[in-house]
């Protein structure tokens, strides 16, 4: 049995993908090691990172604390075999300064913008595969969807029928929408025929703007705290952000509609594209109501189309990912 200490925040303005992949790998790591986590704080602790601490607490680990300004320092306190980082606020000093405390270290990756001086890269996004990652050789890289990091109710799903007529399409943005994108893409849509099941995340800041919208509209209705795989296989469609959700919508097989609302999100709908397993919308702060609602309508009047999207999300999954993952992480761990 190992010590594993994880690294990750998550809030109202990081959001909280962070948070939620990192907790499908520690629920499988928990099996046979000691895990827990390591949440930076602010003073006073605002929601800019208590959301991820309350939910990583909710999800059962012990949660360690340190001071947002002194990461480094604080890290130099804590105990265990490997430190598995989940952060973008990291440079290549933080790199080769935990190697030097702790004994093995790992990093999740989206970007690929430093050297990185650890013995595992985590990369599950489409695009990973084709990254020239700068390391050593020593090195190991987890890289693709083969590495998927599903929660279990989606590793357990079935690629659903595709319905002849789209009636529910779902909108999620993930866990904070910070910018209040979701209510945008309802003023754009709201006029459609379709109904519309929008996911209200946890650290969202305007749900009294987005209620209001479901109080104004029979087709709108708001789902907090809800059952993701129940309301994915409900849904005939999706349009949702360009990230781990995309996988979660892949492993149900429901055809989605790509927004980039961060940098790091770009190439991943570029290649999920390319694959033809989404429709990408490009950013959403140059989306306008023209072609959200054309590509809407085209997507849901083409059953063809759906079907093909459909199909091909069934094979790029790899459901075992999770397990996969940590079986590696152990041998690389020793």
């Amino acid at each position: 049995m190992a010590t594993i200490a994880i690294r990750a925040d998550g809030g109202s303005q990081i959001g909280m993908g962070h948070i939620m992949r990192t907790l499908v790998l520690a629920k499988e790591l928990a099996k046979t090691n000691d895990v827990f986590y390591l949440c930076r704080i602010d003073k006073p602790l605002s929601g800019r990172y208590s959301y991820g601490i309350e939910k990583v607490k909710n999800e059962g680990f012990k949660v360690i604390t340190i001071d947002e300004n002194n990461v480094l320092g604080e890290l130099e306190r804590i105990q265990c075999d490997c430190l598995i980082t989940d952060s973008y606020d990291v440079d290549e000093r933080y790199f080769t300064k935990t190697k030097e405390l702790f004994k093995k270290t790992g990093y999740f990756d989206d970007m690929n913008l430093y050297h990185f001086d650890v013995d595992f890269i985590i990369n599950q996004n489409i695009n990973a595969e084709y990254l020239n990652y700068n390391t050593d050789k020593r090195t190991i890289l987890f890289l693709g969807p083969g590495f998927a990091l599903l929660r279990d109710e989606f590793r357990k799903s079935k690629i659903k029928k595709v319905n002849e007529v789209v009636k529910d399409i779902l909108i999620t943005l993930g866990g904070s929408d910070f910018n209040n994108y979701t209510a945008k893409i309802l003023q754009l849509i709201k006029e459609l025929r379709y109904n519309f099941h929008v996911v209200v995340g946890p650290s969202f800041k305007y749900i009294d703007e987005l209620s209001n919208y479901e109080k104004m509209n029979s087709n709108i209705k708001l789902h907090f705290n809800t059952n993701m795989k129940a309301l994915m296989d409900r849904c005939d469609i999706a349009i949702s952000a360009c990230g781990s959700t995309l996988y979660e919508l892949a492993a149900c097989g429901v055809p989605a509609l790509g927004l980039i609302i961060a940098e790091n999100q770009k190439e991943i709908a570029k290649k999920m594209e390319q694959e033809k397993l989404i429709i990408n919308l490009g950013p959403i702060d140059k989306l306008n109501k023209e072609k959200l609602v054309n590509t809407v309508e085209e997507l849901c009047s083409d059953l063809n189309r759906r079907k093909q999207m459909n199909y091909n999300q069934s094979i790029v999954i790899d459901k075992n990912g999770a397990e996969k993952l940590c079986k590696n992480i152990m041998v690389a761990i020793g």
